[in-house]
């Protein structure tokens, strides 16, 4: 969300240097604007409209007797500004073929008050509505800094989440008045000056194509379109990925199917066979985000079945959906920022991807119980970790995740009671296989299936097969087989 005295910051250099005098030539109604203002005598108020070519100026006036009127014609409703020579800032406004009155509040003229307008009263409120998302995000900026002066990783934690949740909020605020009033200018308007530059083009796209023809008119359906004619900047270019004709085949079967979890089991046995392959991931010298149809190791294999599941369900599956979807589920809060941005611990990945609403961890209403693991393997053992031999800061940086994961233990079910309980994990559940290895908290993942007998088996890629296959027995046996492995957590796909 771009806030609006960031837009007309912006706006302000270009005011600037526009030409006085009434130079506009739109043709259409016309609307006029009583302004009245304490203390605003012999100051100049000036009307400028937003064009494809910046902003221009409608008309100017001069306040006498503390009165002043701006006047234009205009074919739809659209925003202006008004600049009142003097005051701190810009009184945006949303005109339409009416008469408007304005009392001007000289010390804060964005809060001025604005009557016989319908589309300024949608405008207004919609303003209202936005800011008091404004304040909560600066009140939780200034409690966030603070605790990270203070090294409080508790609070740190809470009130990163609460910022997440402010702009979903504030996200779903906006689509609501986009829904609500797509057949006025001021769906476009949101589009395009709070919430173009957040969305991927595909998701922006859609968005744009349900605003009707007859109300596209205008700049700011030009500007969205113009911007979905540029390149996507967040994602790179996946024309010629080696792994977009793989994509191709496996998506086209799940596309049909009707949920997801029947999409990620389909996902699991198109990948069968495929070779186990660790450390695929840090190939690189930078923290890329890789995708890899044709080998595999444990997580990788669960990430890539739950991606293509979840593209396949989407409303626009493409090869680049898929790519965002990976990068979703793989790095905290869904970006790649880094190799201490990847969610490299299970106990990591499930809380933030439940907490994203990519899954729900069904762990304890399963019978499960907070896993004692003490996790610390790779900071203590950084020397194994390409990224990390060496790295201080990067070292520092997992070690600090660590510490906060120490507070917030996953849940398992022991293995000795799974039998007990497999009878409830649905099949295409993502499953999580604790660990006695000292500093771990899971060791092996894979995908829930059924068997043609109804026992609760396993997809996964083994490195003891070196490929993807299905567990030779049910989970429940499966782990009693291996002794490191102590149990289980279980998600479910959303």
């Amino acid at each position: 969300m771009k806030p609006l005295t960031a837009i007309l910051s912006i706006a302000a250099a270009m005011l600037l240097s526009c030409a006085e005098g009434n130079s506009d030539n739109t043709s259409g109604n016309t609307f006029d604007i009583a302004l009245t203002g304490k203390g605003c005598n012999n100051l100049m108020a000036r009307l400028y409209r937003d064009t494809d070519n910046g902003l221009a100026i409608v008309d100017s006036t001069r306040f006498e007797m503390q009165e002043g009127r701006l006047k234009g014609s205009l074919q739809h409703p659209e925003l202006m500004y008004i600049y009142i020579d003097n005051l701190s800032d810009y009184l945006p406004v949303f005109v339409e073929n009416s008469h408007i009155d304005i009392e001007i509040n000289n010390a804060k003229p964005s809060r001025s008050i604005v009557n016989g307008s319908e589309s300024n009263k949608i405008f207004n409120d919609f303003l209202q509505s936005i800011k008091v998302y404004s304040y909560k995000e600066s009140g939780n900026m200034k409690m966030l800094q603070n605790a990270y002066h203070n090294f409080d990783t508790v609070m740190i934690e809470r009130l990163e989440e609460e910022r997440r949740q402010i702009k979903r909020e504030a996200d779903g605020l906006q689509r609501q008045f986009i829904q609500k009033y797509i057949q006025h200018p001021i769906a476009c308007y949101i589009l395009s000056s709070h919430l173009m530059y957040d969305m991927p083009h595909t998701t922006l796209r859609q968005l744009a194509d349900s605003i009707p023809p007859e109300n596209r008119d205008n700049v700011y359906y030009r500007r969205i379109i113009n911007h979905l004619n540029t390149p996507d900047t967040t994602l790179p270019d996946l024309s010629a990925h080696p792994a977009r004709q793989e994509y191709n085949k496996i998506s086209s079967k799940l596309r049909a199917l009707p949920d997801i979890e029947s999409r990620i089991v389909e996902a699991a046995k198109s990948l069968l066979g495929r070779p186990y392959v660790g450390g695929t991931l840090d190939e690189g010298n930078e923290e890329n985000i890789v995708i890899d149809l044709k080998r595999f190791d444990c997580v990788t294999f669960q990430e890539t079945c739950l991606a293509l599941a979840k593209d396949a369900g989407s409303e626009e599956p493409s090869f680049e959906n898929f790519y965002r979807t990976i990068e979703n589920l793989r790095y905290h809060d869904g970006r790649n920022t880094g190799y201490c941005t990847r969610l490299h611990y299970s106990t990591d990945w499930i809380a933030d991807n439940a907490l994203r609403g990519n899954i729900t961890d069904i762990t304890k209403d399963l019978g499960g119980v907070e896993l004692p693991n003490q996790i610390d393997f790779m900071s203590t053992h950084s020397h194994l970790y390409k990224h990390l031999n060496g790295n201080a800061a990067a070292t520092d940086s997992i070690r600090t995740r660590e510490q906060w994961l120490n507070d917030h233990h996953a849940f398992y079910i022991p293995k000795s009671q799974i039998a007990a309980v497999a009878d409830k994990i649905p099949s295409g559940s993502l499953i999580f296989i604790t660990t006695s290895t000292p500093g771990l908290d899971f060791a092996h993942v894979g995908i829930a299936v059924r068997d043609s007998k109804g026992a609760l088996r396993m997809y996964h890629a083994s490195s003891t097969d070196h490929k993807t296959t299905i567990s030779p027995t049910p989970i429940a046996q499966y782990l009693m087989g291996i002794r490191k492995f102590t149990g289980i957590a279980v998600a479910t796909p959303q």
